[in-house]
Formats: structure tokens, sequence, C-alpha cells
């Protein structure tokens, strides 16, 4: 077996695997207790429009009510629990218009996208460039103030920027596969950010089905964008992938090869998976499934397993360790 940061190949098998560490990734990266810095007031061009009428997403914008999202969209496919604690109603009926909308005391806080389908009042777009971002936007934050505490941005590989535009926080994500050109766009309300304080939710099995299940609707949703068919949730190999990621955590390890000198096929046999091809990502330390999609998208082994001819996959989250928290994504095709 021939091993490399981001690919894991066998020498029998048509296979990928990539890894990724949480490092320059669109994470709460650093911080410091101060009593004197200041958050930088948004420049004349970040204040010139509210956000409900800068941003609507199928219609919906921050501070929408509840009932005016469901006459405007239905009834979600589900409710997620997010790392902020407002819950998340999944739209996924269909991928390419996938859309999340966070929603706490009756009043949308969040909304998230990957479809290209929308453009904002200043005509940023899917496909905009980082250059007609910045004009409409101003330059990309570092930093933001929360009580005393300053959260730093480590954005070393421009996957991302992050701007204040009324009372909304918005994270604009780029595809370094298109010319590093707008992918998709998270936006939360000021005070939903400001009152989150860490950089990570607090654990339970409903944040982690809830992280599982996004992981895979927002690699459909790719895949949708991309022209393939969506994968087929399995059970079984999610519970490869949730032991793996359970392992790494326990064990305080960061590899597809566990300290036992398994590997992913090793463990796919074991429980019982047949393949004629198979994959694995694994991610830590990214603070949502919105974040570890998006630095998996922009890593190029990762991106070839999520839009690869796999015919199955199931994702596996677990909460602890150095990282504090672990993904797996294992990707198979059943034998015939």
């Amino acid at each position: 077996m021939r091993k490399s940061r981001y690919r894991l190949r066998p020498v029998t098998l048509l296979v990928s695997a990539a890894l990724i560490i949480g490092i320059g990734l669109p994470t709460y990266s650093a911080h410091a207790l101060v009593d004197h810095t200041r958050f930088a007031p948004p420049t004349a061009s970040t204040i010139k429009n509210a956000t409900s009428v800068e941003f609507k997403l199928q219609g919906v914008f921050i501070g929408m009510d509840k009932q005016q999202l469901i006459k405007q969209l239905g009834e979600p496919a589900r409710k997620d629990i997010s790392e902020y604690g407002f819950e998340w109603y999944i739209y996924n009926q269909d991928y390419k218009q996938y859309l999340q909308v966070g929603v706490s005391d009756n009043k949308v806080v969040g909304l998230y996208t990957n479809s290209r389908d929308w453009k904002s009042a200043s005509g940023i777009h899917a496909g905009s460039t980082k250059k007609e971002v910045a004009a409409a936007y101003g330059p990309s934050l570092t930093e933001i103030k929360k009580g005393r505490t300053v959260y730093k941005y480590n954005n070393s590989k421009g996957n991302y920027s992050l701007h204040q535009i009324g009372d909304v926080f918005a994270t604009v994500f780029y595809d370094t596969h298109r010319q590093n050109t707008v992918s998709s766009i998270q936006l939360i309300a000021q005070d939903t950010e400001l009152s989150f304080l860490g950089y990570y939710g607090k654990p339970s099995e409903r944040l982690r089905s809830s992280f599982e299940q996004q992981v895979f609707d927002l690699t459909n949703a790719a895949r949708a964008q991309n022209g393939k068919k969506p994968f087929v949730w399995n059970d079984t190999i999610a519970s490869t992938a949730r032991k793996h990621s359970a392992d790494m955590a326990k064990r305080s390890f960061f590899d597809h090869r566990n300290p036992d000198g398994k590997t992913p096929f090793d463990r796919m046999k074991a429980d019982g998976v047949g393949y004629k091809q198979a994959g694995e990502n694994i991610a830590a330390g990214q603070a949502s499934a919105i974040l570890v999609y998006e630095s998996w998208m922009n890593s190029k082994g990762h991106r070839d397993n999520i839009l690869g001819d796999f015919a199955r996959l199931g994702v596996g989250v677990a909460f602890g360790g150095k990282m504090n928290v672990y993904y797996t994504q294992n990707f198979y095709t059943p034998k015939s």
C-alpha cells in the first residue's frame, strides 16, 4: 500500500481515499482575551442594505417569521440541531436547490446553500469572483469580538471570505477548482453569531446525527450540481465510518490506518461490506458539517471521492479527542 497525505491507493483496488486536518480551514481557529480591541465597524458598502434585502435564498431571508418560511417553502424534510443551538430546517427534496434554514424563536437566523440559483441585491452569485465580492462587501474580516474574546479566522488558503453586512455575518465560500469563484454561502444573524461562544457546539447524539445527515446531503447536493447520481445511504458502512471516527477520538490519532495497522478496507471487510471499489475521506477539527464539506470540496483527493463513481455512502461522526470532532466518509460500490 502506498500512502501520501492526500491519497491512499491499494495496489489491487481502484480506490482513492483522502485525509485532511483542521488547519487553515474556515473554522474559528484561535482566540485571545482582550479588554481593548474594538471590532471594526462595517464600511459604507457593507451597511447599504439590510440582509433581508441583500440576500434572499429561494425567497427566504434572515429575520423572516417561521410561518412565512413554511408558507414559502413548505415543511422541511427534517429538522437538525446546529452547533449554534438553533434548528436547521433541511430542504433536500431537490438537491440542485439544496437549502438549510436556521430557525430560532420562530425567526430565521441562519441560511446556507450550495445551489447555483441565487443572487444578492448587489449582484453577487454563485460564480462571482473574489474581486467582485470584495467590491460589494469590502475586505474579509479576520476576527470577530464577542464580549471580551476575539475570535480570529485563519484563512491562509483563501477558501472563504467573511463579511458583516448589516445585521448578518456572511461567509462566502470559493471553489479553488473553478478559478476561486463563489460556490456557496452561509448567513448567520448577528445576535446569533455574537452569542455563540467557543468554537464547537455542545456534543450530543442529536448533533452527531445531524452532522452525519448533513454531510450526506451536502455530498449529494454537490453531485447534483456536477451531473452525478446521488449516493444511497448504507447503515452498515455508516457504522464502519462512525467506529473509525470514535477510534480516532479515543486513541488520539488521525489516519486512515489505525494503530493496529488496519486500513479502511480491512474495517469494511470485518463489518461484512463486500465491494468492488471503495474509498474513504476523513477530517478533524471542523466545527460543522458545512465546514467539513467545504474543506473536502477544495481538496482534490476528497473531491474526487465525493464526485466519484461509487454507489453507496455512510458517514460517521464522533466528538472528543484532541481535535474535538472527527468525521469519516466511507464510499463503496457493492460486488455484482
